[in-house]
């Protein structure tokens, strides 16, 4: 999503200026799969093949653009911003989240319920990316 980049961007330009390292996250939100589809392993394969190449977009990129220890990581779970701020964000060390405001379609002037959840309950200091 536009809000997406936009957060990437800032990442990495954090990340440049901290020479701090950049940790790239992707999480499959099950339940934004169609019913049939979470049922179907060779959608749910193709869904994570996805996310795993646009994974590898986004390093190439921060890393074109200066940020020097980069790393991905894919996780899936039922709610993105509960397995970023319970599992992944601690296990990293993180100390910044820099997430997008992205929200579902038709909502696009509020802030999206996952980005509302980082800001509320990460342990850590968070920022929410508008373009």
């Amino acid at each position: 999503s536009e809000q997406g980049y936009f957060a990437l961007a800032n990442a990495i330009h954090q990340a440049s200026e901290d020479n701090a390292q950049l940790t790239i996250t992707t999480i499959l939100e099950m339940g934004d799969l169609s019913t049939i589809d979470a049922l179907n392993l060779g959608a749910v394969i193709a869904k994570r093949k996805e996310f795993e190449a646009n994974l590898a977009r986004y390093k190439a990129y921060a890393e074109s653009q200066g940020a020097k220890n980069v790393q991905t990581i894919f996780a899936d779970g039922a709610k993105a911003g509960e397995v970023l701020v319970n599992q992944i964000a601690p296990e990293v060390g993180a100390d910044l989240i820099i997430v997008g405001a992205h929200s579902k379609q038709g909502f696009w002037d509020s802030i999206g319920s996952q980005a509302a959840y980082i800001a509320r309950h990460a342990k850590v200091s968070s920022m929410v990316a508008r373009s």
